[in-house]
Protein backbone atom coordinates (compact mmCIF):
# COMPACT_ATOMS: atom_id res chain seq x y z
CA UNK A 1 0.00 0.00 0.00
CA UNK A 2 1.54 3.23 -1.07
CA UNK A 3 1.35 6.29 1.70
CA UNK A 4 -1.16 7.85 -0.65
CA UNK A 5 -3.11 4.71 -0.73
CA UNK A 6 -3.38 4.23 2.87
CA UNK A 7 -5.39 7.59 3.46
CA UNK A 8 -7.65 6.14 1.37
CA UNK A 9 -8.01 2.48 1.67
CA UNK A 10 -9.45 0.95 5.38
CA UNK A 11 -6.98 0.47 7.68
CA UNK A 12 -8.63 -2.40 9.53
CA UNK A 13 -9.36 -4.57 6.64
CA UNK A 14 -7.57 -2.54 3.84
CA UNK A 15 -10.62 -2.31 1.94
CA UNK A 16 -10.85 0.06 -0.65
CA UNK A 17 -14.88 0.04 -1.57
CA UNK A 18 -17.17 2.08 0.23
CA UNK A 19 -20.12 4.32 1.17
CA UNK A 20 -20.87 7.88 1.71
CA UNK A 21 -22.19 7.86 5.82
CA UNK A 22 -22.04 11.84 6.07
CA UNK A 23 -20.02 15.18 5.70
CA UNK A 24 -19.05 17.16 8.55
CA UNK A 25 -17.02 19.39 9.51
CA UNK A 26 -15.41 19.79 5.22
CA UNK A 27 -14.85 15.92 6.18
CA UNK A 28 -16.22 12.91 4.98
CA UNK A 29 -16.96 9.91 6.61
CA UNK A 30 -17.30 6.45 4.83
CA UNK A 31 -18.52 3.09 5.53
CA UNK A 32 -16.38 0.25 4.17
CA UNK A 33 -18.19 -2.06 2.55
CA UNK A 34 -16.32 -4.95 3.78
CA UNK A 35 -16.10 -4.48 7.67
CA UNK A 36 -18.53 -2.05 8.19
CA UNK A 37 -16.36 0.28 9.68
CA UNK A 38 -16.58 4.05 9.66
CA UNK A 39 -13.68 6.43 8.79
CA UNK A 40 -12.88 9.39 7.95
CA UNK A 41 -11.99 9.91 4.19
CA UNK A 42 -9.53 10.48 3.67
CA UNK A 43 -7.99 9.92 6.40
CA UNK A 44 -5.68 12.60 7.62
CA UNK A 45 -2.08 13.01 7.30
CA UNK A 46 0.49 12.96 10.10
CA UNK A 47 0.88 16.51 10.12
CA UNK A 48 -2.61 17.16 10.38
CA UNK A 49 -2.86 14.70 13.31
CA UNK A 50 0.05 16.09 15.03
CA UNK A 51 -1.04 19.50 15.12
CA UNK A 52 -4.46 18.67 16.23
CA UNK A 53 -3.10 17.27 19.37
CA UNK A 54 -0.78 20.09 19.52
CA UNK A 55 -2.21 21.41 23.32
CA UNK A 56 -4.87 18.97 23.16
CA UNK A 57 -5.67 19.68 27.05
CA UNK A 58 -5.91 23.10 26.41
CA UNK A 59 -8.25 22.61 23.46
CA UNK A 60 -10.53 19.99 25.07
CA UNK A 61 -10.97 22.05 28.07
CA UNK A 62 -12.88 24.96 26.78
CA UNK A 63 -16.06 23.39 25.99
CA UNK A 64 -15.44 20.27 27.82
CA UNK A 65 -14.57 19.00 31.48
CA UNK A 66 -12.97 15.67 30.26
CA UNK A 67 -9.24 16.41 31.14
CA UNK A 68 -9.53 18.40 33.96
CA UNK A 69 -9.56 17.93 37.74
CA UNK A 70 -13.20 19.09 37.83
CA UNK A 71 -14.60 16.54 35.94
CA UNK A 72 -12.78 13.24 37.76
CA UNK A 73 -15.78 12.97 39.90
CA UNK A 74 -18.11 12.51 36.99
CA UNK A 75 -15.29 10.18 35.33
CA UNK A 76 -15.12 7.85 38.29
CA UNK A 77 -19.08 7.58 38.65
CA UNK A 78 -19.21 6.50 35.42
CA UNK A 79 -16.33 3.80 35.56
CA UNK A 80 -17.60 2.50 38.30
CA UNK A 81 -20.89 2.23 36.57
CA UNK A 82 -19.57 0.13 33.45
CA UNK A 83 -17.20 -1.96 35.81
CA UNK A 84 -20.83 -2.95 37.54
CA UNK A 85 -22.20 -3.72 34.50
CA UNK A 86 -18.93 -6.04 33.52
CA UNK A 87 -19.09 -7.68 36.90
CA UNK A 88 -15.40 -6.77 37.47
CA UNK A 89 -15.77 -7.22 41.28
CA UNK A 90 -16.79 -10.59 40.97
CA UNK A 91 -14.10 -11.47 38.58
CA UNK A 92 -11.66 -10.49 41.10
CA UNK A 93 -11.43 -6.87 40.67
CA UNK A 94 -7.99 -4.74 39.84
CA UNK A 95 -6.30 -5.36 43.49
CA UNK A 96 -2.98 -6.48 43.20
CA UNK A 97 -2.89 -6.29 39.69
CA UNK A 98 -0.54 -4.98 36.98
CA UNK A 99 -2.02 -2.41 34.73
CA UNK A 100 -0.87 -0.22 31.49
CA UNK A 101 -3.42 2.38 30.61
CA UNK A 102 -2.85 3.57 27.29
CA UNK A 103 -4.17 6.79 25.82
CA UNK A 104 -4.17 7.71 29.70
CA UNK A 105 -4.71 11.45 29.28
CA UNK A 106 -4.49 13.72 32.00
CA UNK A 107 -4.51 10.53 34.48
CA UNK A 108 -8.19 9.94 35.73
CA UNK A 109 -7.98 5.98 35.32
CA UNK A 110 -4.42 6.60 36.88
CA UNK A 111 -6.07 8.17 39.87
CA UNK A 112 -8.98 5.85 40.00
CA UNK A 113 -6.25 2.85 40.70
CA UNK A 114 -3.42 4.52 42.77
CA UNK A 115 -4.24 2.02 45.46
CA UNK A 116 -4.44 -1.39 45.85
CA UNK A 117 -2.68 -2.23 42.43
CA UNK A 118 0.58 -4.08 42.27
CA UNK A 119 1.73 -1.74 39.85
CA UNK A 120 -0.14 1.42 37.57
CA UNK A 121 1.38 2.89 34.73
CA UNK A 122 -0.12 5.29 31.79
CA UNK A 123 1.20 6.33 28.16
CA UNK A 124 -0.04 8.81 25.95
CA UNK A 125 1.10 10.80 22.67
CA UNK A 126 0.08 14.19 23.89
CA UNK A 127 3.14 15.47 25.88
CA UNK A 128 0.57 18.14 27.18
CA UNK A 129 -1.48 15.39 28.92
CA UNK A 130 1.08 13.66 30.56
CA UNK A 131 3.25 16.79 31.84
CA UNK A 132 -0.49 17.42 33.84
CA UNK A 133 -0.59 13.98 35.00
CA UNK A 134 2.51 14.08 36.57
CA UNK A 135 2.42 17.56 38.08
CA UNK A 136 -0.43 15.28 39.76
CA UNK A 137 2.09 12.60 41.04
CA UNK A 138 0.96 10.33 38.68
CA UNK A 139 3.32 7.19 36.64
CA UNK A 140 3.11 8.09 33.19
CA UNK A 141 5.05 8.28 29.92
CA UNK A 142 4.85 10.60 26.76
CA UNK A 143 4.83 7.22 24.38
CA UNK A 144 3.90 5.22 21.30
CA UNK A 145 2.04 2.15 23.01
CA UNK A 146 3.70 0.01 20.05
CA UNK A 147 6.87 0.59 21.64
CA UNK A 148 5.77 -0.52 24.97
CA UNK A 149 7.86 -3.86 26.06
CA UNK A 150 6.32 -4.55 29.19
CA UNK A 151 4.08 -7.70 30.32
CA UNK A 152 0.71 -6.74 32.62
CA UNK A 153 -2.10 -8.29 33.55
CA UNK A 154 -4.66 -5.70 32.42
CA UNK A 155 -4.40 -3.12 29.82
CA UNK A 156 -7.04 -0.32 29.26
CA UNK A 157 -7.56 1.73 26.05
CA UNK A 158 -10.63 4.43 27.26
CA UNK A 159 -11.68 6.44 24.11
CA UNK A 160 -8.65 5.42 22.58
CA UNK A 161 -9.09 3.09 19.38
CA UNK A 162 -10.98 5.66 17.61
CA UNK A 163 -8.08 8.26 17.82
CA UNK A 164 -5.65 5.53 15.82
CA UNK A 165 -5.00 5.41 12.44
CA UNK A 166 -4.25 1.25 12.35
CA UNK A 167 -6.41 0.12 15.78
CA UNK A 168 -5.91 -3.08 14.80
CA UNK A 169 -1.93 -2.69 15.80
CA UNK A 170 -3.18 -1.44 18.93
CA UNK A 171 -5.46 -4.63 19.43
CA UNK A 172 -2.81 -7.39 18.37
CA UNK A 173 0.34 -5.50 20.46
CA UNK A 174 -2.22 -5.81 23.36
CA UNK A 175 -2.52 -9.43 22.67
CA UNK A 176 1.48 -9.95 23.02
CA UNK A 177 2.20 -7.55 26.14
CA UNK A 178 -1.03 -9.44 28.48
CA UNK A 179 0.09 -12.39 30.64
CA UNK A 180 -1.96 -15.31 29.88
CA UNK A 181 -5.82 -14.73 31.23
CA UNK A 182 -5.25 -10.81 31.11
CA UNK A 183 -7.79 -8.19 30.39
CA UNK A 184 -7.66 -5.97 27.48
CA UNK A 185 -10.85 -3.21 28.24
CA UNK A 186 -11.48 -1.10 25.60
CA UNK A 187 -14.32 1.75 25.35
CA UNK A 188 -14.87 3.40 22.08
CA UNK A 189 -18.06 4.45 20.36
CA UNK A 190 -20.06 2.56 18.07
CA UNK A 191 -21.89 2.81 14.65
CA UNK A 192 -25.90 1.60 14.74
CA UNK A 193 -28.93 3.03 15.56
CA UNK A 194 -28.05 6.19 17.72
CA UNK A 195 -25.56 7.40 15.06
CA UNK A 196 -27.98 6.64 12.15
CA UNK A 197 -30.55 8.57 13.86
CA UNK A 198 -28.35 11.56 14.62
CA UNK A 199 -26.73 11.74 11.25
CA UNK A 200 -23.79 14.32 10.61
CA UNK A 201 -25.09 15.78 13.97
CA UNK A 202 -23.78 12.52 16.23
CA UNK A 203 -21.47 13.80 18.88
CA UNK A 204 -18.72 11.13 17.99
CA UNK A 205 -18.05 12.23 14.46
CA UNK A 206 -14.94 14.36 14.82
CA UNK A 207 -12.83 14.44 12.63
CA UNK A 208 -9.06 14.26 12.77
CA UNK A 209 -9.96 13.27 16.28
CA UNK A 210 -12.31 10.23 15.48
CA UNK A 211 -11.19 8.39 12.42
CA UNK A 212 -12.37 4.97 13.13
CA UNK A 213 -15.62 4.19 14.34
CA UNK A 214 -16.72 0.63 14.24
CA UNK A 215 -19.58 -1.62 14.88
CA UNK A 216 -19.71 -3.40 17.63
CA UNK A 217 -19.63 -6.41 15.21
CA UNK A 218 -16.18 -5.57 13.69
CA UNK A 219 -14.50 -5.05 17.24
CA UNK A 220 -15.82 -8.19 18.20
CA UNK A 221 -14.66 -9.54 15.20
CA UNK A 222 -11.17 -7.81 15.28
CA UNK A 223 -10.38 -8.58 18.80
CA UNK A 224 -11.23 -12.59 18.54
CA UNK A 225 -9.59 -12.76 15.36
CA UNK A 226 -6.20 -11.76 16.93
CA UNK A 227 -6.73 -14.17 20.01
CA UNK A 228 -9.52 -12.78 22.14
CA UNK A 229 -11.87 -13.78 24.08
CA UNK A 230 -15.34 -11.90 24.78
CA UNK A 231 -16.09 -11.94 28.42
CA UNK A 232 -18.50 -9.46 28.74
CA UNK A 233 -19.91 -5.84 27.54
CA UNK A 234 -22.30 -3.11 27.95
CA UNK A 235 -23.91 -0.32 25.36
CA UNK A 236 -24.24 2.66 26.70
CA UNK A 237 -24.84 6.30 25.82
CA UNK A 238 -28.68 7.99 24.03
CA UNK A 239 -26.15 10.34 22.32
CA UNK A 240 -27.50 13.65 23.89
CA UNK A 241 -24.40 15.06 25.77
CA UNK A 242 -25.13 16.43 29.42
CA UNK A 243 -27.03 20.45 28.42
CA UNK A 244 -28.14 19.24 25.46
CA UNK A 245 -31.28 18.38 26.40
CA UNK A 246 -33.01 18.64 29.84
CA UNK A 247 -31.08 16.49 32.83
CA UNK A 248 -34.27 14.21 33.42
CA UNK A 249 -34.85 13.49 30.24
CA UNK A 250 -31.31 12.38 28.71
CA UNK A 251 -31.11 10.15 31.92
CA UNK A 252 -34.30 8.56 31.16
CA UNK A 253 -32.76 7.90 26.96
CA UNK A 254 -29.69 7.12 28.63
CA UNK A 255 -31.11 4.44 30.34
CA UNK A 256 -33.34 3.46 28.09
CA UNK A 257 -29.95 3.23 25.57
CA UNK A 258 -28.33 1.25 27.88
CA UNK A 259 -31.50 -1.42 29.23
CA UNK A 260 -32.43 -2.07 25.23
CA UNK A 261 -28.50 -2.52 24.20
CA UNK A 262 -28.53 0.32 21.61
CA UNK A 263 -26.39 3.04 23.66
CA UNK A 264 -23.73 4.69 21.42
CA UNK A 265 -20.64 3.53 23.33
CA UNK A 266 -19.39 0.29 23.78
CA UNK A 267 -17.34 -1.09 26.74
CA UNK A 268 -16.15 -4.60 26.33
CA UNK A 269 -13.91 -6.83 28.88
CA UNK A 270 -11.61 -9.26 26.67
CA UNK A 271 -9.56 -11.41 28.27
CA UNK A 272 -6.26 -13.61 26.60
Amino acid sequence: MTNIDRLYDCMVCGGSENKLVCEKLDAKYVSCSCCQVVRQYPYPNQNEMDQYYTNYQTKKSIDSDYLTEEGFSVYKRDKDLTFKDLGINEKGGFTGKSILDVGCGTGHFLKMMSEGTKLIKGIDKSEECINVAKGNGLNCISQDFLLEEGVYDVITMWHLIEHILNPVEFIEHAYRQLSPGGWLLIETPVIGAVSASFGEHWRFFMPVEHINLFTQNALFRSCVDHGFKIDSWVRHGSGNDGGSINASNKRAMDRIAKEFGFGDTLTVLLVK
